[in-house]
Parts: structure tokens; sequence; C-alpha cells
């Protein structure tokens, strides 16, 4: 099992964990903590290698979605939780009963920079796309393709049968890049992982003081998101998603963890959420 993580480690080494710009929430913006130390070395970590969530939906209900229509693959089944591997990545869902609440998250999938409209005419054959405002369109894209200009990236999101925000993004700065139609296996990892909080600024500061993870980009001022090209811990408030469309949702906190590979393990948890990260090496 440690070769084969190495492996998936390898494979994705110089492609990006995608993520959310502004056009999720406009209202991250923060300043810059000047009081944070200059003096530290950040160690970004390399991909996201698991993130394990809550659902209340039947697991058999979520592999159909998950195999069935994406296309992925179980790597283990218990009784309470089921796995997937999405290309470097596994997912894990953990049945609740539906009495403890609906969670919901927000994940990425990361796919070869080439092949966003590939994948939106793909995925159209299997779901919706959820629309997108005006003002995130590029007039070169469908008007269902989100545009973040400060990232350069475009990407397109849908729902899964538990409500989660699911992305394909595409950065258009990395060279991965390649031929032949839209696949499953384009699927190469989870990109990013969302956090829901209070205070954007303030979750963000203590991943960085904690796991020494820079913002990103590293001159931004906005201090929602974590990581760099290849990995980003998303931190974001308890806004409204979809709500130019019939189903709109207000995020919320639901008890979340990722294990990330980086050059040190260690792990920290949220101070007032349910959250943990853990950093791996292997």
């Amino acid at each position: 099992m440690k070769e084969f993580d190495k492996s998936r480690r390898t494979f994705v080494k110089n492609t990006s964990l995608g993520m959310m710009l502004i056009a999720l929430h406009p209202e991250s913006c923060f300043a810059l903590d000047h009081n944070i130390s200059s003096e530290v070395n950040a160690s970004q970590f390399d991909l996201i290698k698991n993130i394990r969530l809550l659902t209340s939906i039947s697991l058999n209900i979520m592999k159909e979605f998950y195999v069935d229509t994406l296309g992925l693959t179980v790597q283990s089944e218990k009784n309470s939780e089921v796995t997937f591997i999405a290309g470097a990545s596994t997912i894990t869902f953990v049945k609740i009963d539906a009495k403890l609440g609906d969670p919901w998250y927000h994940f990425a999938f990361n796919i070869p920079e080439n092949k966003l409209l590939k994948a939106r005419a793909w995925q159209l054959e299997r779901t919706p796309i959820i629309p997108t405002p005006k003002r995130a369109r590029d007039p070169k894209f469908p008007d269902d393709v989100r545009h973040f200009r400060n990232w350069n990236a475009h990407s397109v999101f849908f729902w899964d049968p538990a409500g989660n925000l699911l992305e394909y993004i595409a950065r258009h700065d990395l060279k991965n890049g390649n031929k032949g139609t839209f696949t499953s296996k384009d699927i190469l990892n989870v990109s990013e992982i969302a956090f829901v909080v209070d205070d954007q600024h303030q979750e963000s500061k203590d991943i960085h003081n904690n796991l020494q993870l820079d913002v990103y980009p590293k001159n931004n001022s906005f201090w929602w998101a974590m990581g760099d090209e290849n990995g980003l811990l998303l931190c974001i408030p308890k806004r409204i998603w979809g709500e130019n469309t019939n189903n709109p949702k207000r995020f919320d906190v639901f008890s979340t963890e990722a294990t990330i590979y980086g050059k040190v393990n260690k792990g920290y948890k949220f101070s007032n959420f349910p959250y943990q990260i853990s950093m791996v090496t292997t």
C-alpha cells in the first residue's frame, strides 16, 4: 500500500490541486496580516491523499453515482463507509443517521488543463451543470463555465446525490494537458477541500502557523486558500451557493478530515470546528 500511495503521489507531483476563487465567496476579502512571521519556511504539500466526509445518503446510492456515473472505483468498503479512488486521491464517505443532519461539502477534481470543455460535455451526459452567474463567465466559453481570471483557470460545478458540490477545474498554467476525449481517467485527483468557518482570515492564519502552509497566491490579500498550485485547503464562509438556481444551499459545519502529503508528519485540529488535517510524508 505504501508503494501504491507513493506511485500515486509521483503521478501528480507536477499537477495542480484546483481552487475556488472569489466568485465562490466574494465576501472573503481580508487584509494580509503583516504580524505573521516572514521567517516561516513554508512546507507546501504535494496533494490531497484522502478526504473523509459524512453522508446521510445510502452508500449504495453513493456507489451508483461515483462508480456508475463518474467511473471511479471502490478501494474499500465496510458496513458504514466506502472509499473511492479518484486518480491519485481517495474519498471516504461515512454513513450517519439522517436524524443527525444532512451533511454536504465542497471538493474539486483536478483535470487536464486543456479538457474543460470535453469534461463539461462528458458530465452533461450524466448530470446537469450548475449555472454560472454572469460576473463569473467567460464569453469564449459556454455560460455554465466559470472563469477564474486571477488564477487562469476554468471550471464547471455539479451536485452529487448527497448534495455535495463537486467541481472539475482546469488550471492553464500547468503543463498537464493531454490528447483524446475526456474519460474518468482524466479525473486526476481531489484538487481541494473546503472548511466552512466564521473567520476565514484567522482560520487560514492558524493553518499557516501550524502546518507552515502559505496563503495562495503568495501576494494575495484574501486569506482563505492555503497551499500552492499542488494543493489547496479552503476556508470558506457560511454563504449561499447556487443562489441563481432553484436549489440554493447554504454551507454549514460538518465533521471533515483531510490527509495531505507533505514534508513532515504532523496533525492539526481546528480550535472551534470539527475539522482535522493530517500531514504525512508517505
